[in-house]
C-alpha cells in the first residue's frame, strides 16, 4: 500500500483560496456613567473600553487571516455586514445624540485620535485624519437621537454614510471596531444600552503573481505598523 503523500505548501494553499465568509461577534454593552471619575464604566462590559475618556466606549477586535499570509494569499473583501438588531437605549440622557462607527482596519486604532478626529468632523481615513485611507477597509457611521415625543429613551438613526477604501490585504490580522460616541450632557443617573453585534465579513483568498503579493505584502506590512 502506497504511503500517503504530506500535503505541500502550494496544496495548502490552494485549500484555503476561494470564496469564504469570515465572522466575529461584540458583545452588547450595559452601563450607567460614571460622574465621579467622567466616564462610562468599562469594568466588567467583556472588553469595551474607554481609554479615559468622558463621552466614548469602544470594542475591539481581529479577524486572523495569518494562514492566508502563511500560504501567501491575498485577502480580497467584498464588502461587510455589520448586524446589530436590538434597542440603542439612553436613559436619563435627553439632550445628547450618539454616533455609532464600525469598523475594519488595516491597523489597531486609537481612540483618543478618533474621537479627536469626529470632533472637528472627520472620519477615520478621512481628508485630515489621523488615519491613512487605505488603511480603513471599511467604516459605517450612523447619527443616532432619542425621540423625546415617545418618552421610550430609545435611540433612532438619524443619518449616517459608509467609508472606506475597500483594499485587499496581506496583513495577518485585520482589526474591527464598534465605536460609541456620546454627545451632550450627562449626569450620574445616565445609562447606555447597546446591543450585541456580528462583523460578517465576505471575501475571496485569491494567489496573486509573486511581484504584486510582494507589493502588497510590503505595503500591508507598512499599513498595519504605522503609528
Amino acid at each position: 500500500m502506497a504511503a500517503k503523500k504530506k500535503p505541500t505548501k502550494k496544496t495548502s494553499a490552494r485549500t484555503l483560496e476561494g470564496p469564504r465568509i469570515l465572522s466575529q461577534d461584540i458583545p452588547a454593552y450595559q452601563g450607567t456613567y460614571d460622574a465621579v471619575a467622567n466616564v462610562f464604566p468599562v469594568a466588567g462590559t467583556n472588553g469595551w473600553y474607554n481609554e479615559g475618556l468622558p463621552n466614548a466606549i469602544a470594542w475591539e477586535g481581529y479577524f486572523d487571516l495569518s494562514g492566508y499570509t502563511q500560504s501567501k494569499l491575498t485577502w480580497v473583501p467584498e464588502g461587510c455586514i455589520v448586524q446589530d438588531p436590538g434597542r440603542f437605549v439612553a436613559e436619563q440622557l435627553p439632550a445628547v445624540d450618539v454616533e455609532v462607527l464600525d469598523i475594519i482596519s488595516q491597523e489597531r486604532l486609537s481612540l483618543t485620535e478618533i474621537d479627536a478626529d469626529l470632533l472637528i468632523g472627520n472620519m477615520p481615513g478621512g481628508p485630515a485624519s489621523s488615519n491613512d485611507h487605505e488603511q480603513i477597509i471599511f467604516g459605517n457611521y450612523r447619527l443616532m437621537s432619542s425621540n423625546n415625543t415617545l418618552a421610550l429613551d430609545l435611540l433612532y438613526t438619524i443619518g449616517g454614510g459608509t467609508f472606506g477604501s475597500g483594499q485587499a490585504s496581506a496583513a495577518s490580522k485585520l482589526w474591527y471596531y464598534k465605536i460609541i460616541r456620546i454627545n451632550g450632557s450627562k449626569t450620574g443617573a445616565s445609562e447606555l444600552r447597546i446591543p450585541a453585534s456580528n462583523f460578517i465579513m465576505p471575501g475571496v483568498a485569491v494567489k496573486e503573481d509573486d511581484l504584486p503579493y510582494m507589493m502588497r505584502l510590503k505595503r500591508s506590512y507598512e499599513i498595519s505598523t504605522q503609528g
